[in-house]
């Protein structure tokens, strides 16, 4: 579990890099937001993470209720940002939108791929455990 969470700290300094890269770039198309959704992804992702993985370990069985649960309420909270976000800054919608799916995309591959890592693994000390 340390070695995900070490993981989604660079993955989140390196999309808030990335913000940076476009401050540099394009100037104009650059929103000080941009870095917060860095964190805000890394926040929501580390969290949703954690509920997944402590499902599985305390009941297998119950593992994708609570996965397809969990991502359900993260897609809704992200709608929810998004949408909040574009109603109050209608001026820069463009670029946030842009920048919120970006980051969105590189976290859910993120998510999905320390998902399928992790599980794989539990599923391989499953297999070493019985004679």
């Amino acid at each position: 579990m340390r070695r995900y969470y070490i993981a989604l700290v660079a993955m989140g300094l390196l999309l808030a890099l990335a913000s940076f890269v476009v401050l540099w770039t394009t100037p104009e198309a650059f929103l000080t937001v941009m870095p917060l959704l860095a964190l805000y992804f890394a926040v929501v992702t580390g969290a949703q993470h954690y509920i997944v993985l402590k499902s599985m370990y305390q009941s297998p069985r119950r593992f994708v209720q609570v996965f397809l649960a969990t991502t359900v309420a993260t897609l809704f909270i992200h709608l929810v940002v998004f949408a909040l976000y574009l109603f109050t800054h209608t001026a820069h919608a463009k670029p946030f939108a842009i920048a919120f799916c970006i980051g969105f995309a590189a976290m859910m591959v993120f998510e999905t791929t320390a998902m399928i890592l992790t599980i794989a693994d539990e599923r391989k000390k499953h297999q070493q455990n019985q004679p």
